[in-house]
């Protein structure tokens, strides 16, 4: 434990009576006496023949070792096979009778893993990333503007991308946007359009103030989601929105007035 400031920081391993770092424990708390684990696995082969498959490194003497491969379909990924390790808790808190990781079906031993099976995963790792929120501009681009003219608001419609894992799997997750809401703080009814806006002369989205004022303009922007397994070539759309806000700094609001002069000006 290492004091710092008025905290600590505390480093804390949890290890087992029989000096393994880490025991599963059941659902109440109890130790468990069986664990599973997902980890390579290879084919020990006697001359060119294979005998048996298990854990890597686990082959007998005068037997050869390879890879084994779990062949999927085009678009999915294959997740390692899965083994099992048993024991016995002991009354003083040591175990006994600790087994060798057994491969569980050996018949056909790993998975292969599609996009819809993660899709629920997707949708909620969508809702936890960090989008960032679409850069509002407004021409006059000074911080003022005049009454009954057009304000102009645009933004940018670029996707984002995210490498990030599901199940330990790489995936890319792409947010694009898909509304915008403009809220100009004049108490008229905030606008929502799928289209971005443009800059001057060619703007398509604007609005008219039509009272001096200091506004602050608010986007609300909402995002449509897919996902992609790494190295496969099918997108697969998230189920669900994101939303992220852009507060514009201060906008002052002027009007301008005419004014009769006696002497030409210059």
């Amino acid at each position: 434990m290492d004091a710092k400031g008025d905290g600590f920081d505390l480093q804390a391993t949890d290890v087992s009576a029989d000096g393994s770092v880490h025991r599963p424990r059941n659902a109440d708390g109890s130790p468990a006496s069986v664990e599973y684990r997902r980890m390579p696995a290879s084919i020990c082969f006697t001359d060119d023949f294979p005998t048996t498959k298990g854990q890597v490194g686990a082959c007998a003497l005068g037997e050869s070792e390879g890879a084994l491969v779990v062949a999927c379909e085009v678009d999915q990924v294959a997740l390692d096979p899965i083994f099992k390790q048993t024991w016995v808790n002991n009354p003083d808190g040591t175990i006994s009778g600790l087994s060798r990781w057994e491969l569980q079906n050996p018949a056909s031993p790993g998975d292969c893993l599609a996009a819809v099976d993660l899709a629920a995963l997707a949708e909620a790792e969508f809702q936890r990333l960090t989008i960032a929120p679409s850069p509002v501009t407004i021409q006059p681009p000074d911080g003022w503007t005049l009454v009954n003219v057009d304000t102009i608001t645009y933004t940018s419609p670029t996707p984002q991308t995210f490498s990030t894992s599901l199940l330990g799997i790489p995936v890319t997750i792409e947010a694009t946007p898909a509304t915008f809401t403009w809220d100009y703080d004049d108490g008229t009814t905030p606008v929502t359009t799928s289209d971005p806006g443009r800059a001057y002369p060619h703007h398509t989205v604007a609005h008219v103030y039509e009272d001096e004022a200091v506004a602050t303009i608010t986007l609300a922007t909402t995002w449509h989601g897919r996902f992609q397994i790494t190295g496969t070539a099918t997108w697969t759309p998230i189920t669900g929105t994101a939303t992220t806000t852009t507060t514009a700094p201060p906008l002052t609001i002027h009007e301008a007035r005419t004014r009769l002069v006696t002497e030409p000006l210059d």
